[in-house]
Parts: structure tokens; sequence; C-alpha cells
């Protein structure tokens, strides 16, 4: 059994990937006190799944490329929205 640095160490993630992997279920773990201890043959190699998903630069450069694609056009702001509103809602404006 492992706490949860040690399984951090031995699956290259950090201790609070491994604490989300407990409270997700994909590892299974024991409350001994304030430690989660964990199995060590639930950390072997073979069986640890690499990041899914887009690295940084790949969603960083969808990013770019979705900005060029779409130009973003702000909306009307907050004090906008609550003049309307306020507008709409006084007795003079009621018919």
């Amino acid at each position: 059994m492992v706490d949860v640095r040690e399984a951090a160490a031995l699956a290259s993630r950090s201790p609070e990937t491994i604490r989300r992997w407990v409270w997700s279920g994909k590892v299974t773990a024991t409350k001994y006190g304030t430690k989660l201890l964990i199995p060590r043959s639930q950390f072997a190699p073979s069986e640890v799944a690499p990041p899914s998903g887009p690295t940084l630069a790949e969603w960083a450069a969808g990013i770019a490329a979705r900005a060029t694609e779409r130009p973003w056009t702000p909306g009307p702001s907050a004090s906008d929205l609550l003049l309307e509103d306020r507008a709409e809602r006084s007795p003079d404006a009621r018919p």
C-alpha cells in the first residue's frame, strides 16, 4: 500500500489527480486515519493511461483559429440590461 504522494510519483501525476481518481472510482483506496492508502499494484506502468484530450498547445491553436473565423462582438452591458428592465417595470411604461 502506498499513500497519495507515493502513488502520484509512481503514476507520474500530481497528488490531486490521484485524489480525483480515488473520488471518481478509477482507483480504489482505503482510508487510514487522515491518509488514503492505495494498492501499489494499481500503478503498474502499463495500467496508467496517458492524459486524454488535446495538449495545451493544440488547445491554444484551436482557440486562435476560432478567433479568426468569427470575430467577437460585444452585446449589451449589464447596466444596459438593468436600465432596460427598470424601464419595462416602471409604472409609466405600462399601458
